[in-house]
């Protein structure tokens, strides 16, 4: 079973981290490989190689209920700034509104690439932010370091992949909390610092 984190940004100059996390059952631990990539392409193929059960990707990927955009000057703009996602997610952690310049930008290259990703595999939205709050993780690299082999070298952008992947997996596990309206789309996030047993 492999489940793929994605950490994307919102522009395809900048880094997008990639996390490939997968159980060892030789030796029943999980292991993660890690990549940085650009483009919505080098993405896909990537994914591709991989063939992932999971792919947890830390964007928004789906639009506010009655919106057709994310621009203020459009008649859509009633339909406010969140989603019940985002909504529900308060009590947790803390989300930008979606009509944010670098969420908007964010907020439709992640709605496009769960569109293509979506017609070959499962795919679910995540915040790693709220993710690393749940799990009681304060130093990211170390406390991910107890589960997973790391480089010296890795960078935000892959730890946060990670930390997607490992909601994934947990997701998978069944130990996850989904926030926000089906219909309109969820954001999935562990239950709490229990689900750490189940890695």
């Amino acid at each position: 079973m492999k489940v793929t984190g994605i950490d994307l940004a919102g522009k395809k100059e900048n880094l997008s981290g990639i996390a490939v996390l997968e159980m060892d059952k030789v030796n029943l631990k999980n292991k993660v490989s890690l990549k940085t990539l650009y483009s919505d392409e080098e993405i896909l193929k990537k994914i591709k190689e991989i063939h992932p059960s999971l792919i947890a990707i830390d964007a928004p990927l789906s639009l506010p209920k009655g919106r057709c955009c994310l621009e203020n000057e459009c008649e859509c703009a009633v339909g406010g700034h969140f989603r019940q996602a985002e909504r529900d997610i308060r009590p947790y952690g803390r989300v930008l509104p979606l009509t944010f310049k670098g969420m908007k930008i964010l907020t439709l290259r992640g709605i496009k690439l769960a569109k293509e990703l979506r017609k070959e595999y499962q795919v679910i939205e995540t915040h790693p932010r709220t993710s690393q709050k749940m799990l009681g993780f304060d130093d990211l690299k170390h406390d991910l370091g107890r589960f997973f082999k790391l480089s010296e070298d890795v960078t935000d952008h892959e730890l946060d992949a990670s930390l997607a992947a490992l909601t994934g997996l947990l997701y998978l596990k069944d130990c996850y909390l989904k926030l926000g309206d089906p219909r309109e789309g969820t954001i999935v996030i562990p239950s709490d610092d229990r689900c750490l047993k189940l890695i």
